[in-house]
């Protein structure tokens, strides 16, 4: 049997229920046990079954409404794709509302129930990044496309900058200017974009030959308290061998930085993603720029193609970020 055609009456046969019991699991109707839904959700994915989309699409009335849920519109990336999203609902005659999470896993599941209560006919993520069986329990009922990063243990599309990739380069463009001693300064090591761009500033030390060192890796909270970073500092300053140049791996680290090093100071710096007077700060601040617009755009057109029915295997798609070169 090949995967990608199951249909109900497969998932039926390989869990050993009738159509109607799996029927039912699907809408999450009442009366059946949490062992039988185990079982039939264990078929499913034994299967890779995924709900008809186009048979869905025809039970219900379309109300030419989408949802973009994200954490903090005032944030540069998700504002840019607010409208880059926006534009795209636009040319599809649909209307677009905003929500926000404030990086709040308990009002993300409050924002999100509340479109389904509208009957909005698809939504658009950026996630706080906890599971829950809400979560799974919606991907089954509405198209959902995740933007910036996957939901652990949840499967949708996802539409994501290449995080990997621009955090290589990054490090590479340091490399290239005669630094060895690199420093990563980064959010917390469990956010997902952190764990990728972590994994490209490594990739990149090991592919010119330079050992990694834990002691020059900072993930930690500074959005709102700088003080354990301006003791990194302080202690990577006072070191034998202190870093000649940082990474800052997220328009928050870059802004930190920004504030707390001297303009004078000769340690050069690289930062991922644009952030408020990079191009003037420093003499100019070398970024790496997601293509935000191009991450927005792939996002709406791949939930408005599941909103019209397409039913073929998840995707995940990786955007290119790009280099903006400046200063040192």
């Amino acid at each position: 049997m090949r995967k990608d055609h199951a249909t109900i009456h497969d998932v039926a046969r390989h869990a050993e229920v009738s159509v109607k019991t799996v029927s039912r699991v699907l809408n999450h109707e009442r009366g059946v046990s949490d062992a039988m839904k185990a079982r039939v959700q264990a078929s499913m994915k034994a299967l890779d079954y995924r709900p008809n989309a186009a048979a869905r699409v025809l039970r219900r009335k379309l109300t030419r409404s989408i949802g973009f849920v994200c954490e903090d519109i005032s944030e540069p990336v998700q504002a840019r794709l607010a409208r880059a999203i926006e534009s795209v609902a636009s040319r599809h005659r649909c209307t677009l509302t905003v929500s926000l999470t404030h990086h709040d896993p308990g009002r993300e599941q409050a924002v999100l129930e509340s479109l389904m209560a509208r009957q909005i006919d698809g939504i658009l993520l950026w996630p706080t990044g906890t599971a829950s069986r809400y979560l799974q329990r919606l991907v089954a009922t509405v198209p959902i496309v995740c933007v910036d990063r996957p939901i652990p243990g949840v499967e949708t599309d996802v539409v994501l900058c290449d995080n990997i990739r621009g955090a290589a380069e990054a490090t590479g463009l340091l490399v290239g200017r005669g630094h060895r001693r690199i420093a990563f300064v980064g959010d917390p090591p469990e956010l997902f974009t952190q764990t990728e761009r972590l994994k490209g500033y490594q990739r990149a030390l090991a592919e010119a030959g330079l050992p990694e060192d834990p002691r020059l890796e900072f993930c930690r909270e500074i959005e709102t308290d700088h003080s354990p970073l301006r003791q990194q500092l302080r202690y990577w300053k006072a070191s034998p061998e202190p870093p000649t140049a940082l990474f800052a791996a997220s328009s928050i680290a870059s802004t930190a930085l920004a504030r707390l090093l001297d303009r004078d100071d000769p340690v050069d710096m690289v930062g991922f993603d644009s952030f408020p007077l990079d191009d003037v700060i420093r003499g100019g601040v070398t970024v790496i720029d997601q293509d935000v617009d191009a991450m927005g755009r792939a996002a709406a057109e791949t939930l408005f193609r599941r909103i019209d029915g397409e039913n073929v295997g998840l995707t995940r798609i990786r955007i290119a970020p790009r280099v903006v070169e400046r200063g040192r």
